[in-house]
C-alpha cells in the first residue's frame, strides 16, 4: 500500500484496450489528472500525490522520465475538508526526497518527487472532502470518503509464545475495522548472526515479509471476528528465501525483541481499485478493456482510508525454537533450538 505501487499512470490505459483502436492519439490535447491519497486516523501528517497524464510524439518513456512532463507547476490549490462543518486544511508543496519519502525507481521522473500535504488530527467520526482546483483552467477534481477507524486485536499478543506447527496451529484473531473491507498482515522476524568459530556476533537483523496480502471482506460495518490459522510453514519459507545458508554463520531468534505483527487496513476504495487490477491482470471474455476504476470527480486514481494496529514482543515458544532450528525447511541455515542444539 505504497506510492508507487498504487498510482494509476494514464497513459498506460489505452495499452489494455484489446485489439479495438478506435482511438485517435492525435486529438486535442485534454488534461487529465492522477491522484493517489490515503488518511489515516492515526497519523497527524498526510500526503496526497498529484500527477498529470501527458502525450508526447516519440518515446513514451523518455517523456516519463522529465518531470516537468508529469507534474503540475503551481496552478493548484488543494484543500482536505471536513465534512458537514469541520476543519479546512489547505495542502503544501513538498519534494518527497527531501522529507525521507524517495519515489521508487521506474519508468518516471524520481526528481523533483513531488507530494502535497498537511498537518492535522483526524476525527474518525467524520466524513472528508478532497478538492483539487486548477487555477489556471479552472478544472474541480472532488472525492469524499469515510475513515478506516481503530480496530481490536487479540491474538496474538504482546509477550504469547508461538509454536510453528503447520497441525493444529494457532489462531490469529482481531475485530473487523469499520468501513475497512481488505487487509495486509506483515510480520517482522528478528534473528541475530553469529560467526561459528568465535561466538562473536555479527549481525543483529530481521526478515519482514507479508503473511498475507489483500483478503477482502464484505462486512465493512466492523467488529466481527476475523480469523487465521498461523501456519508456520509460511514463515519458514520466507526464512529460506530471505537467508544465506552459510556453514561459517549460526543463528537464534532474538527473544529480546520478538516478532512484530502489524495488521493494515484498507478502505472500501482501496478494495475496489485492488479488484479492478485483478481483474484487468485476469483475463478478459472480450476485446474490450475494463474500465480503470477511481472513485474521483474529473480524475483518474484513488481517494481512500486506512488504519494499521502493530503487536510487539511476540515468542517462539520451545517448540517453535525447535521447529525453527530442525525443520527440513531450514537446512543449511543453522538456527539454534531450545536447548542450543543446531540440527545440521
Amino acid at each position: 500500500m505504497n506510492f508507487s505501487r498504487l498510482i494509476l499512470f494514464v497513459f498506460t490505459l489505452s495499452l489494455v484496450s484489446g485489439c479495438k483502436q478506435d482511438f485517435d492519439i492525435t486529438s486535442p490535447y485534454k488534461e487529465i489528472t492522477v491522484v493517489y491519497a490515503l488518511l489515516n486516523a492515526k497519523e497527524t501528517t498526510h500526503y496526497v500525490r498529484i500527477q498529470k497524464g501527458y502525450q508526447i510524439e516519440g518515446d513514451a518513456n523518455a517523456g516519463a522520465a522529465v518531470g516537468d512532463s508529469i507534474y503540475y507547476t503551481d496552478s493548484l490549490k488543494v484543500q482536505v475538508k471536513t465534512l458537514p462543518n469541520g476543519p479546512v486544511f489547505n495542502l503544501t508543496k513538498v519534494d518527497g526526497n527531501n522529507i525521507s519519502l524517495p519515489k521508487d525507481l521506474g519508468f518516471f521522473a524520481t526528481n523533483p518527487n513531488t507530494l502535497y500535504r498537511f498537518n492535522g488530527n483526524l476525527d474518525e467520526s467524520k466524513r472528508y472532502r478532497l478538492e483539487i482546483t486548477n487555477t489556471a483552467s479552472g478544472k474541480l477534481i472532488t472525492a469524499e470518503l469515510d475513515l478506516v477507524r481503530d480496530f481490536t486485536t487479540v491474538v496474538p499478543f504482546s509477550a504469547q509464545k508461538l509454536s510453528l506447527r503447520t497441525v493444529s496451529p494457532s489462531n490469529i484473531i482481531f475485530y473487523s475495522a469499520q468501513n475497512a473491507a481488505v487487509y495486509d498482515l506483515k510480520i517482522t522476524f528478528p534473528y541475530l548472526e553469529y560467526d561459528a568459530a568465535s561466538d562473536a556476533l555479527l549481525k543483529d537483523s530481521f526478515v519482514e515479509f507479508y503473511f498475507y496480502k489483500s483478503k477482502f471482506v464484505d462486512d465493512i460495518q466492523g467488529g466481527n471476528n476475523i480469523i487465521d490459522e498461523f501456519n508456520g510453514a509460511i514463515v519458514l519459507n520466507n526464512l529460506r528465501n530471505a537467508l544465506e545458508a552459510r556453514s561459517d554463520r549460526y543463528r537464534t531468534f532474538n527473544v529480546s525483541k520478538g516478532m512484530k505483527f502489524t495488521i493494515y487496513a484498507g478502505g472500501v476504495e482501496m478494495a475496489n481499485y485492488i479488484n479492478s487490477q485483478i481483474a484487468q491482470g485476469s483475463g478478459l471474455a472480450s476485446n474490450e478493456a475494463l474500465p480503470p476504476y477511481t472513485n474521483l470527480a474529473n480524475a483518474y486514481g484513488i481517494f481512500s482510508s486506512r488504519y494499521f494496529k502493530t503487536i510487539d514482543s511476540v515468542l517462539l515458544s520451545n517448540d517453535g525454537l525447535d521447529t525453527l532450528a530442525c525443520s527440513p525447511l531450514m537446512t543449511g541455515l543453522r538456527f539454534k533450538g531450545s536447548f542450543g542444539q543446531i540440527c545440521d
